[in-house]
Parts: C-alpha cells; structure tokens; sequence
C-alpha cells in the first residue's frame, strides 16, 4: 500500500487556514472554540480518532463552521478514511461564499483524496524485480589456507583440493512480489491499522565458470499476514519454503516460518523483534546426520541522523541448530553493527560488520573434540540508483564481503573475500 502524501495535505491544509477570514468564531460563543482549539490540539498530537470525534460533535453544534469541516477532512484523511474525507471536502465546496483561492486548493486536496482513495482500493499489487551481475569468490569451496594441518598432534598434509579455489560467477536473481489488499482495517489506539496478505516467489542462482560443482541455486516461496499502523508499527509472519541445488545436484529442502514485530518512535528510530523456525531436510547421502530444527531469534535497533542522510543499525541474537547427528548440532550468538550514509545524489555507501560463534555439540571424527567456530564477517558496499539516460530506473549495486572463519579444528579454518557488482530494478 502506497504511503499517503503527507507533506502534500498539510501544506494545503496551511494555505486553506491561512486564507480563512479571521476571527473564526466572530459568531460562536467561547464554548465552540474551546471546542475547536481541544479538537486541533489532538490533530497537532496525531490523535486522530479523538480529533475525529471532536470536530464531528463541534459540527453537529454548528453545520457552518467550515474550518473545523476542513479540518475534519484532514484527520479522516490522516486515518485512511478516503470517503469520510471526501465527503468533507465536498460539503466546504458547496460553500457559495468560499473564496477563490481557498477553492483551488479544496479541489487540489479533493484530487489527491480520490486518486489515493482508487490506490487504496486496489486489491492487488504485483512487483517484479530482477538483478543481475558478476561475482568474483576467493574461496569457492571454503578451503583450508594452509598446507599443514594438526590432527590430534599429528601434522597432516592438505590435498590440492582441500584449499581455496578461485574463481569467477554469473549472479541472477529475480522475483516477483504481491500484496493482496482485502480492504481490511482496525483500530490502534488513536490510529487506524491495516491489514495486507504478502507473498513472493524468487529464483537465484550463482554459477562458477570453472568450479561448477559448487554452482548455487536457490527457489524460494514466502507467504504471509502483516498487520500495520502507519508511522507506529508493523507485525507479520511467513511461511517460507527455499528448494537448493548445489552443483546441480539436489541439496535439500527448507521449510521456516518467521515471525517479526516492529515498532517506530518517531520518524527515525526503529525496533524490531524477529524470529526463524526452520526444519532442514537435506537430500545428499553424503548429508546424512544433518537434518534437524533450527531456532533462532534477534533484535536490532535502528536511528537516523541528519535528517536522514545517515543512519546506524545494531542487533543481537541467538541460534540453535539441532541435527540428527550431534557432530552437526551446534548454537551461539549471533551479533553485528552497520551504517549507512548517502554521500551524493541517489547514492548511498553502506558498511556491516558482524560475529556469529558456533558451539558444536558432538566430537569431530578424527579429531576428538568438538568444534568452536568464531566467524567474522565485514561487509561494505554502495548503490545507485539512475534517474536518466539508457540506465533509468535501474539500481547499481557493487559490495565486497570478507568472512574469516577461526576455529579450533584446523581443517574448519578458513577466509573468503566476495566481490560483486551488478543492476537491479523493479518494475
């Protein structure tokens, strides 16, 4: 659903109130504009309901008081209700006395209802996408960076295809998403909430030019409610299913369900709660032991700054994977930091950084211990997006990640540089 044009209806709500002859209740007695200041106090606080129902009780006092009509247009706006604004609008129209410059801005405002009034009434709304671009991988196969191994206090040699391999990959990923809109609201508090059914289907799919065998494809399908207030907060949950290939062959099948919640304070600070429940079904007889249940759940907290030319980001959460072979079973934290800047006219520069330990539960064969895993993870990268030429409206993206994997089983150990650049657009 397409945000409601803000900026738009104040600023002709200011002209409209700057242009209504003063005093505004010469007539009225003390009373109605008691009435009227309460009632515009609770619009100025984004108390939309009670100034809803304070300018409609100040107009059952007195029809005529075309002001607080206005006015009244505005909050059924503010909350999404389209008729109940424009059916407002019309009646300080019909206003024989209504000065010139008051009725344009009226009609403009009445415009802007009805076209947002068709938009909101649109039960379905399809959003193609799809990128494309060139990836180059340090570390293909997650290999060994050295060439001796400790195994038990026994020094091993590491085989040819143990260690990095390099290469260049071709990067596709496209997706369509729809929004279903049954036309559902509720009310939060003093705003009014909405209801929308989202889903998407995706198809990736990274493929090496010479290390084909660890070509990745990934198909994913993702549907589910979401519930919102604008400005105040957001909730949903999916059901997600991912199908993925490695090398071409069948690697398994993940089914998840995520639930998430966020809340907004102000216009730029948010908090979200999230969640996975996922079961992984692994296809491969080389993965036998590996499927199990993974949980996990996070916050992160984001603000802002400048009016909004950068911002910081920063979360915590904790993981559990439950394999049916203990060797596989592992948990931790996961944790990360980032900020994103627009440096120059539709761009912007991003950076992340990130840790995530991984605290297996059973021995590694050969090894007799388990594995302690500490991953680093630092991600940096920019966008920009095109507003001319051949390339408009299409999103270049460009980003580079480095992984260094830390472990006390040897044959784990290992760091991964990924470059990336590519085009995106919705359309």
């Amino acid at each position: 659903m397409k945000k409601i044009k803000l900026n738009l209806v104040w600023s002709m709500i200011a002209i409209v109130s700057c242009m209504v002859p003063a005093p505004l209740f010469a007539t009225a007695s003390d009373n109605l504009q008691t009435q009227f200041d309460a009632a515009m106090q609770a619009l100025e606080a984004n108390h939309l309901n009670t100034a809803r129902r304070l300018f409609n009780a100040l107009l059952a006092d007195d029809p005529t008081l075309h002001r607080a009509r206005l006015e009244l247009a505005r909050a059924n706006y503010l909350a999404a209700d389209f008729a109940g604004a424009r059916a407002q609008a019309e009646k300080v129209l019909e206003n024989p006395d209504l000065p010139p410059q008051v009725r344009t801005t009226v009609l403009a405002f009445l415009a802007q209802i009805r076209k947002d009034e068709a938009q909101f009434s649109q039960r379905h709304h399809w959003v193609p996408s799809i990128y494309f671009g060139t990836m180059y991988d340090t570390n293909v196969n997650f290999g060994v960076d050295r060439d001796i191994i400790d195994i038990n206090g026994l020094p091993f040699q590491v085989a040819p295809g143990s260690k990095p391999l390099k290469d260049w990959a071709a990067v596709v990923d496209g997706a369509i998403a729809h929004t279903y809109n049954p036309g559902k609201r509720f009310e939060s508090g003093e705003q009014t909430g909405f209801f929308v059914w989202q889903s998407q289907a995706s198809a990736y799919y990274r493929g090496y030019f010479n290390e084909s065998d660890f070509s990745l494809g990934v198909a994913t399908l993702r549907t589910g409610p979401t519930w919102f207030v604008p400005n105040k907060w957001r909730a949903g949950i999916a059901l997600q299913g991912d199908q993925i290939w490695l090398g071409g062959d069948n690697l398994g099948f993940y089914t998840s369900l995520n639930p998430n919640a966020t809340w907004q304070f102000g216009s730029d600070t948010e908090l979200t709660v999230e969640g996975m429940f996922a079961y992984r079904d692994y296809n491969r007889s080389i993965d036998v032991g590996r499927d199990g249940w993974y949980q996990w759940g996070g916050v992160r907290i984001g603000r802002y700054f400048n009016a909004r030319k950068w911002g910081l980001q920063a979360g915590a959460g904790y993981f559990h994977f439950g394999a049916d072979d203990d060797r596989f079973t592992n948990r931790g934290p996961d944790l990360f930091v980032g900020v994103v800047a627009d440096l120059w006219t539709n761009g912007s520069v991003y950076a992340r950084a990130g840790y995530r330990n991984y605290d297996f539960k059973g021995n590694e064969p050969g090894f007799n211990r388990s594995r302690d895993d500490d991953e680093y993870r630092f991600i940096a990268g920019l966008r920009h997006s095109f507003d001319r030429g051949p390339l408009r409206d299409w999103t270049l993206l460009g980003d580079w990640t480095y992984t260094d994997n830390r472990t006390n089983v040897d044959l784990y150990e290992f760091d991964r540089h990924q470059l990336n650049l590519g085009l995106s657009r919705s359309f």
